[in-house]
């Protein structure tokens, strides 16, 4: 009895919470990482991002940073300010704790660089 208390404990847990357990780790720009570089728009392209999933931006850290926009229209337009945080470690790791939209933005090289890049979650 027992056993099949645990099982369904378990199973409860995976169907409640599915993301803490498929949680997965992206690189931004992969070995390019974040530096202006790489394509963003297409390195998202063929990515499903979940809620619990955690985006890694690699970069020089008095180069560049993670600015997270807080609308379509600043990153469209590479607004910087307000924003939703702002890292400068050079290897910051961002949990999407929410599905939606996320804007991520260089504060730095935004506008002639285009490095950017917008993440849908579900």
């Amino acid at each position: 009895m027992a056993r099949v208390s645990t099982a369904l404990v378990l199973i409860a847990f995976f169907v409640v919470f599915p993301s803490m357990v498929l949680a997965t780790q992206y690189v931004v720009g992969d070995d390019l990482g974040w530096n202006g570089d790489a394509d963003y728009e297409g390195w998202v392209a063929d990515k499903t991002f979940f809620v619990g999933d955690v985006l890694v931006f690699n970069y020089v850290a008095t180069d560049h940073n993670v600015v997270i926009a807080t609308n379509g229209d600043n990153y469209d337009n590479c607004v910087a300010s307000p924003n939703f945080g702002v890292y400068d470690s050079g290897n910051d790791a961002i949990t999407l704790n929410e599905a939606g939209t996320y804007y991520f933005l260089c504060s730095y090289h935004c506008d002639y660089l285009q490095q950017k890049v917008m993440v849908t979650v579900n």
